[in-house]
């Protein structure tokens, strides 16, 4: 019996422990995207600055020695992220996001020959709706228009204004997909949260139940019923079924005698304390055995002519 009650409440860890995994997969999946971007950051950049240096590509007095700088600090990012014994993602998210900003705003004016490099700007929005959510790409993708209108009006950046319109309602349109995306995730993040809390809940009970049958303090009554001994509860499926003290007790010394008669002169000892008087015990006796019959599951407690009642098992 007990082995039984085990198996049915014993916790189902896999569902609860699947999406605990899910939470930590995800964070992990960020700190190792934020990880391969400063890298590639750090080496793309010190390989542009080696290939100007060298004047195989043509460079600029400020954007070659900004590239060095650009590649030095995603590298110290890369090594702070990678080896620190805090959590220093923020840090080195910042890093990676206001560098690369920084490096792209000098690039837009100095590598006027380069057509596509307002491309660059699109991928830096877009790693920061990765790193950093919603509200910290739409908040980069605002510095990056605002950084290229300002230089539009104050710099020739050999641009035309219908191509910086063009570039405004790409990256604006991006950003509404990015947001709409976004949500969908959160809200979906929520209701696991939710989910995750109501396991949670859910497996206390579950160990609560366990614990008590290993201490042997619940009987199970059949068909979803038990009994807490210790309590003196009844319970169907988890909810609490109301019993009189008087049912209480007939429960308890009919369980505490399974399968074996109980006599109406017992049942008068136990629940009135009096001494047996057929006139008067055997009508209130069998008042409390309907009322207790009501609540339990069908047919478990039998009538035994000439002698009272027996609970079978």
């Amino acid at each position: 019996m007990k082995k039984r009650l085990l198996r049915l409440f014993a916790p189902q860890p896999t569902l609860l422990d699947e999406e605990i995994l899910d939470i930590q997969t995800l964070y992990l999946f960020r700190i190792k995207l934020l990880e391969a971007i400063l890298l590639t950051a750090a080496l793309v950049g010190l390989g542009t600055w080696l290939l100007e240096y060298t004047e195989i590509l043509p460079g600029d007095r400020l954007y070659t020695p900004m590239v060095l700088v650009y590649s030095l600090v995603n590298a110290i990012g890369y090594l702070i992220l990678k080896y620190s014994t805090t959590d220093r993602y923020l840090f080195a998210m910042h890093l990676c996001i206001f560098s690369a900003l920084l490096t792209f705003s000098v690039m837009s004016t100095s590598l006027l020959y380069d057509e596509f490099r307002f491309i660059w700007f699109f991928l830096l929005s877009f790693a920061a709706f990765m790193l950093g959510g919603k509200w910290y790409g739409m908040t980069v993708s605002f510095l990056i228009l605002g950084i290229l209108y300002t230089e539009f009006f104050m710099t020739d950046l050999h641009f035309s204004g219908f191509g910086l319109f063009s570039f405004t309602t790409s990256l604006l349109t991006f950003n509404a997909f990015s947001l709409i995306f976004l949500n969908k995730i959160e809200q979906d993040s929520l209701t696991m949260r939710t989910h995750i809390h109501a396991e949670v809940e859910k497996r206390k009970a579950q160990e609560s139940i366990v614990e008590k049958i290993q201490k042997e303090d619940i009987t199970d009554l059949k068909e979803g019923y038990f009994w807490d001994t210790k309590r003196k509860t009844l319970s169907h499926e988890n909810q609490t079924i109301a019993l009189t003290q008087k049912e209480q007790q007939l429960l308890a010394l009919l369980l505490k005698n399974t399968n074996h008669c109980v006599t109406f002169e017992d049942i008068q000892v136990v629940l009135w304390e009096e001494k047996y008087d057929e006139e008067i015990s055997i009508p209130s006796v069998k008042v409390q055995v309907t009322k207790l019959r009501k609540k339990l599951p069908k047919g478990c407690i039998k009538n035994v002519y000439g002698c009272g009642y027996i609970f079978h098992s």
